[in-house]
């Protein structure tokens, strides 16, 4: 090779480096990331960013700490590890991982920018929080490059999951919500350092999906975190139902402690601080192990209450979402009713059942691929959920029965399908936008039902009787082109591509403005307290009202007022 050519391609290379790792100085401190092109354009990533101090030894179980500046350039060209969790729960996932390593030191987070770092202009962000039942899930999985090349700025978190996130003794012994305080505490790390990326302090939105849906609205309920979000997109997910409240949390702490040899099972009394402080001490694998365990969460009854879960503790949520949004003139109601928010669900949110009822199969004689019968809407979901929901074992029963009950077999699994669906996620989500839209001044309320249907199986089994987009469908056009994108080659159809089009343009106008609408698209009414307004999202997006009206006048309005009528009768 001559020497010009040497010379010529050393300048290349050396070009190629300084571009392809460009460094940030922060308040934290130097950080470098790595350039990926993506459909013709750059995106700069900042992986493995450390918020706060690893919750390890004696920090584990308690509120996180920040993380202290550094003076060394932090390597930000490769994923850290994931939260601890089960790596067997979805293997699609984990097939397409660059890292596979979970540990209990896993609180980073992900920076995606648009093109190169420039602080000339202030660009929207966005900070994602993934969904996974809180005990599944991780930053790096879901690709945010369809939302960053609409010329936002995308963050992405691990925090802390099961066990490690959200056990707790129901009182200050272990509050629990470790999970939260750690997306609080990213938050933190975003206001303060995100100017250095390019982006807008002053314009940041929180948006996920279940329980990144369940987290986004517990957030926006605690007043605390006024200035650190302005903006709220929650997707399939909403706290303000007593379906997802936690009843008597100590109950699994105590089976936890008993697993691991802190305590008996025949203690009759328990002393709290010593039991935390032995389960400090305890290995992270044999936690794991404690909550994988079947014994450890098996009550003997029809699993529907939420074991490891977002509770009320004191001091975050001095009480539930509900009550307290109930009230207009409280701190928490004042605070929600300050921000934009947009919510919404899918028309199968019930796919997810079959992984609550797959035990029944056996005791009930039926096959959930024929069909679900309705002496399992009668006499196992209907008073489960009217247990949960409503705290009613009298009433509410036989008129969930009575609703959803049907003569096919077909239209009964869908019906049931849909009481799970109505009960978790989809009359939550009505209240959530009602209560945010009283007696509102200048924030936004946007509904939307998401109803593309897809041909192939995704995460969740599907059966022959189901109709409609499963839980979670809309992020296969949401997020992408990689990973969850490149399921199936109908995603990057151009039906596909003009679905994805249409759903990070009204995200990302909504980041960016607390509005949705934009050049192109149908227009998308506010939701209010008299016209709820809801967008049909679909390859063709039709403006609706009133989502599943009949289902939600029962739920919302018909059982409460039988609920209050029998209190005053009792009385």
């Amino acid at each position: 090779m001559a020497v010009y050519q040497i010379v010529w391609l050393a300048s290349l290379l050396a070009g190629a480096t300084s571009q392809s790792f460009p460094v940030v100085n922060t308040p934290s401190g130097p950080i470098k990331g790595i350039v990926v092109p993506t459909l013709g354009q750059d995106i700069v990533q900042f992986r493995n960013i450390p918020y706060a101090k690893p919750p390890l030894g004696n920090l584990r179980f308690e509120k996180t700490v920040p993380i202290e500046p550094w003076k060394e350039t932090l390597d930000g060209t490769v994923f850290g590890p994931s939260c601890i969790q089960d790596s067997h729960s979805l293997p699609e996932m984990w097939e397409r991982a660059e890292n596979n390593i979970t540990s209990e030191d896993c609180l980073q987070l992900n920076i995606y920018v648009p093109g190169a770092v420039s602080t000339s202009e202030k660009k929207s962000v966005m900070f994602w929080i993934h969904g996974g039942g809180f005990q599944i899930g991780n930053s790096w999985f879901l690709d945010p490059s369809f939302l960053v090349l609409k010329d936002v700025i995308v963050v992405s978190i691990n925090y802390r999951l099961g066990v490690f996130g959200f056990l707790s003794t129901g009182d200050a012994a272990l509050p629990g919500n470790y999970g939260l305080w750690d997306m609080i505490e990213a938050l933190k790390w975003v206001n303060k350092n995100i100017a250095s990326f390019g982006g807008d302090p002053e314009s940041v939105t929180i948006f996920g999906e279940s329980a990144g849906g369940f987290a986004v609205s517990y957030l926006s309920v605690i007043p605390s975190n006024e200035g650190l979000f302005k903006r709220v997109i929650s997707q399939s997910g909403a706290s303000v139902s007593e379906f997802w409240d936690v009843h008597d949390p100590f109950r699994l702490t105590k089976r936890v402690g008993s697993y691991v040899g802190c305590i008996t099972e025949n203690d009759s009394t328990v002393d709290k601080k010593a039991l935390v402080g032995c389960l400090k001490e305890k290995s992270a694998e044999d936690l794991f192990k404690a909550q994988s365990d079947p014994s450890t969460t098996d009550f003997g009854v029809l699993k529907v209450a939420p074991l490891l879960w977002p509770l009320v503790d004191g001091e975050l949520l001095v009480r539930s979402p509900y009550k307290s949004l109930e009230d207009l003139t409280s701190k928490e109601s004042v605070f929600f009713r300050s921000l934009d928010v947009m919510s919404g669900t899918t028309d199968n949110e019930g796919s997810i059942l079959p992984f609550l009822i797959m035990q029944l199969q056996e005791s009930r004689n039926f096959n959930l691929s024929e069909g679900i019968p309705t002496v399992v809407l009668c006499e196992d979901l209907a008073p489960a959920f009217a247990r949960q929901a409503y705290s009613d074992e009298t009433i509410v029963p036989e008129m969930l029965c009575k609703a959803y009950s049907e003569e096919n077999i077909k239209e009964q699994s869908r019906s049931i399908s849909n009481l799970f669906a109505d009960t978790a996620f989809v009359a939550p989500t009505k209240q959530l936008l009602d209560f945010h839209s009283r007696g509102k001044t200048s924030s936004n309320t946007y509904q939307y039902l998401f109803t593309k249907d897809i041909t192939f199986p995704f995460i969740i089994p599907s059966f022959p009787w189901s109709r409609g987009a499963g839980h979670g469908v809309e992020l296969l056009f949401l997020f992408g082109p990689g990973t969850l994108n490149q399921f199936d080659e109908s995603l990057s159809s151009t039906e596909g591509r003009a679905l994805t089009e249409i759903l990070v343009n009204y995200w990302t106008n909504f980041a960016k403005n607390g509005n949705p609408n934009g050049e192109g698209l149908v227009h998308w009414k506010t939701f209010g307290p008299n016209e709820h307004n809801y967008m049909n999202l679909n390859i063709e997006p039709v403006m609706e009202q009133n989502v599943f009206a009949k289902r939600m006048k029962l739920l919302l309005e018909d059982i409460p007022n039988k609920l209050s009528k029998s209190v005053k009768t009792e009385l």
